[in-house]
């Protein structure tokens, strides 16, 4: 890897790692910079590993079958038959749907990795509907890639019934983000310095970058005249509002 394909990486995925080290800051403040760093590297391990499989010839495992096209080799890094800022993504959406279900719930992330084991699945069952929400904003535009700046990098062959994406897309998410979310919850955390209370970029940066990835995706959709997946995405931001409102109420009657 050269330092013109990094520098040529950074600038063509902007957003994406500006979202990566939002999420970083955040789980850094809720577990300490070597126990987010790890965290961060298990959550790309773990996606990199399914979307191989996934993405390989005969693969389906957890996503079902779809494959990457190498329109932006030479222009980003690629691992593999894999870009490196594809399986990056899940890392800081993990942070950003954990955070808004924490927060419904009047818990930051680092009460809520430490929470009691019926509260850590309630809540955390939340953040994983969350996260797979996020991916039926994002999965639609994305395979519209090469409309925007994106670019074409994967398709279905067979095609999806949800907008060109599969459903068993959405399931591997779901299974994605359980395994992501089992290893934080046991992996070790670094503890807080004393009299250090949880900050406010703790509790608030990830509903913030989890509301900026919705915004981004809705916003490009827009650009692109997809006014039913637009549609779509204000459904589902509706109904993801109305589950943590119901978790809001809840934590406040107990």
């Amino acid at each position: 890897m050269t330092v013109h394909l990094l520098l040529s990486t950074l600038l063509f995925r902007w957003y994406v790692f500006f979202f990566w080290a939002a999420g970083l800051v955040a789980l850094s403040r809720a577990t300490g910079p070597s126990s987010a760093f790890l965290r961060f590297f298990v959550a790309w391990a773990v996606t990199y590993l399914f979307e191989w499989s996934s993405s390989s010839p005969g693969g389906w495992f957890p996503f079902g079958h779809y494959r990457y096209l190498p329109t932006t080799v030479g222009r980003e890094i690629w691992i593999g038959h894999l870009p490196l800022m594809d399986s990056l993504s899940l890392a800081f959406l993990a942070v950003g749907a954990l955070g808004v279900a924490g927060l419904s719930a009047g818990l930051t992330l680092g009460e809520l990795l430490s929470a009691p084991r019926r509260l850590w699945i309630r809540i955390s069952g939340i953040a994983l509907l969350l996260f797979v929400m996020i991916d039926m904003v994002i999965d639609p535009v994305a395979l519209r890639g090469g409309r925007w700046f994106l670019g074409q990098i994967y398709d279905y062959p067979g095609g999806g019934s949800y907008f060109g994406v599969t459903w068993s897309n959405f399931v591997g998410w779901g299974v994605t983000g359980a395994v992501i979310l089992f290893f934080w919850r046991v992996l070790p955390r670094s503890p807080r310095p004393g009299g250090d209370p949880a900050s406010h970029v703790e509790r608030f940066l990830p509903p913030f970058l989890y509301l900026s990835v919705y915004l981004f995706n809705l916003a490009i959709a827009l650009y692109l005249g997809e006014g039913r997946i637009a549609l779509a995405d204000l459904f589902l931001a509706a109904g993801a509002g109305t589950i943590l409102l119901w978790v809001r109420r809840r934590a406040k009657a107990q």
